[in-house]
């Protein structure tokens, strides 16, 4: 028996869930690219910097190599990343979003609203982070289904 969300996302239509799972999911594929960092601004080169793998001592710990995504992983991303972030009209929501997702993607359970506000400045306090953030999901999932992104 299918129940009535699983029949809604088989008619191609995506909820708040979907949308907010998406995001998350291509800020885990990009931090498996190459690069491993989100594609924005950086605060210079020393990012660039990496040991090679001969470069590793018996002492040093490796780190596990990273698989890399696949060509239907990096669609996704590409998908979310450059095809829904720009449906949100308002960059600070954009901004928030980006922030929010990222503590998502690192395994938290909930959202620490006042680090959000810090890191975004004083732009916003944490109870309007956290309000505006699910309104720009919420108005992303509205777009998306009005484009038939999903």
């Amino acid at each position: 028996m299918v129940s009535n969300a699983e029949q809604v996302r088989l008619q191609g239509v995506v909820c708040y869930d979907d949308v907010e799972a998406a995001l998350i999911d291509a800020v885990l594929i990009q931090w498996r690219t190459e690069a491993g960092n989100w594609p924005f601004a950086s605060d210079g080169p020393w990012h660039l910097i990496r040991k090679e793998w001969s470069d590793w001592d018996a002492r040093d710990a490796k780190p596990v190599p990273r698989t890399p995504p696949s060509r239907g992983e990096l669609e996704r991303m590409r998908a979310v990343l450059f095809g829904w972030l720009p449906l949100v009209p308002s960059d600070l929501d954009r901004r928030i979003i980006v922030v929010s997702v990222t503590w998502r993607a690192r395994g938290e359970k909930r959202v620490p609203w006042r680090k959000v506000a810090e890191k975004l400045g004083q732009a916003v306090s944490a109870d309007a982070a956290k309000m505006r953030y699910r309104r720009a999901v919420h108005a992303l999932t509205v777009a998306v289904n009005e484009r038939g992104l999903g």
